[in-house]
């Protein structure tokens, strides 16, 4: 029972701090692009925030593993919590990039560790349905915040997102706060066993399930980014916007605990690549259709998607590690996931300027579908070993 109280207050935290994250998904590209950004320009800018959460998960994870997961996340809510009151001192894309790097930071604390205490806390048995329900509550924020975000925007400026964004976090925070006591987590981590973490990477299979949340965060990434300046060709406003990154999240969020309950039953392998199959058709889908109820559609498909292959890729990396060095191998497939966040809107983002954002979309789809071929040739090498 005290398990379930702790799970409880983790999926509330992931909820409430994910809320306040994404306010700021429908907002940044707009006001970069007031800030004098061009659209390269504001690839970068919203994908910085994931370079550095990926250049960071690994070291935080291996420091939570060290010295104590609940440290690492306080450490990211504090953050989660401070950084958003810097983007209204910002005045160019230069001191823009700064405060997405601090707020990536944020990201980088909590994500590993979080999600590390979720499969501490379950059964073995039971781990596909803990890590759903946790990417679910995740998911349900990342739902939530988007069209929030995006209305603020719309009837108060851009501050009033920025600023809500933190209050939402602060709530996050002293929640957590005040639960202290039962999140605390001390691991009897050895040498041998962290650096032993490791070798799972080299197996066929463990490649194969990390290019899956790398696939998904590419379309995901390009879809954030873009869909505030694309819409707008349609007359789309911030407030649309964020509809349609809301339904990505609402369909991914409904699909997250189904997913990871599956993934107890299952064959995993079949849905890890069903979740990359459905995502790639659902990216192509923008290039073809140009009305809002077209895009939320669309979006609702793609997060289907995501919502199969997220916490799939999750469960079948725990499989892969050791309970000492839980953070550092939940870590790893998330830097993945952010990796792709950070590479699609950057390099989509070039595609984008030189050719259409119709260009753009099937540039991205096709990526997807070159990347599932290699999972399935992967796995066809984990049979023949």
């Amino acid at each position: 029972m005290k398990n379930s109280f702790t799970l409880i207050t983790l999926y509330i935290a992931a909820f409430v701090g994910f809320t306040g994250f994404s306010f700021l998904f429908p907002v940044i590209p707009l006001y970069a692009a007031e800030l004098g950004a061009t659209v390269s320009e504001v690839g970068l800018i919203v994908a910085t925030i994931s370079y550095v959460t990926a250049f960071f998960l690994i070291p935080f994870g291996m420091l939570a593993d060290r010295f104590g997961r609940h440290k690492l996340l306080i450490g990211g809510l504090v953050v989660f919590t401070l950084a958003p009151l810097l983007y209204p001192l910002a005045n160019n894309p230069e001191q823009l990039i700064v405060v997405r790097a601090i707020h990536g930071l944020a990201a980088a604390a909590f994500l590993p560790t979080a999600i590390a205490l979720v499969v501490d806390l379950t059964k073995e048995a039971r781990r596909g349905t803990a890590i759903g329900w946790y990417t679910a509550s995740l998911q349900t924020g990342l739902m939530a915040g988007p069209i929030t975000g995006g209305f603020l925007a719309s009837k108060f400026g851009f501050d009033a997102a920025f600023y809500g964004c933190s209050a939402v976090s602060l709530v996050g925070l002293a929640f957590v706060l005040s639960r202290l006591d039962t999140i605390v987590h001390r691991p009897a981590a050895t040498p041998d066993k962290v650096s032993s973490s490791w070798r799972w990477l080299g197996r066929p299979l463990a490649i194969a399930v990390l290019l899956a949340p790398l696939m998904v965060a590419v379309g995901s990434g390009t879809i954030g980014g873009y869909i505030p300046l694309y819409g707008g060709e349609f007359g789309m406003t911030e407030a649309d916007a964020g509809a349609i990154i809301t339904a990505v999240y609402a369909s991914s969020a409904l699909l997250r605990a189904p997913a990871g309950r599956l993934a107890d039953m299952a064959n995993r392998k079949l849905l890890l690549i069903s979740g990359v199959v459905i995502s790639a058709i659902a990216v192509s889908l923008f290039s073809f259709f140009h009305s809002l109820p077209q895009f939320i559609i669309i979006g609702i498909i793609f997060g289907i998607g995501m919502g199969i292959a997220m916490p799939v890729s999750l469960v079948m990396a725990a499989d892969f590690s050791s309970s000492s060095s839980r953070s550092l191998s939940m870590a790893i497939p998330t830097c993945f996931f952010q990796v792709g966040l950070a590479a699609g809107p950057t390099v989509m983002g070039f595609i984008a300027e030189m050719s259409s954002f119709e260009t753009m979309f099937l540039a991205c789809a096709a990526s997807l579908a070159f990347g599932l071929l290699v999972m399935l040739g992967l796995m066809r090498a984990q049979k023949v070993q």
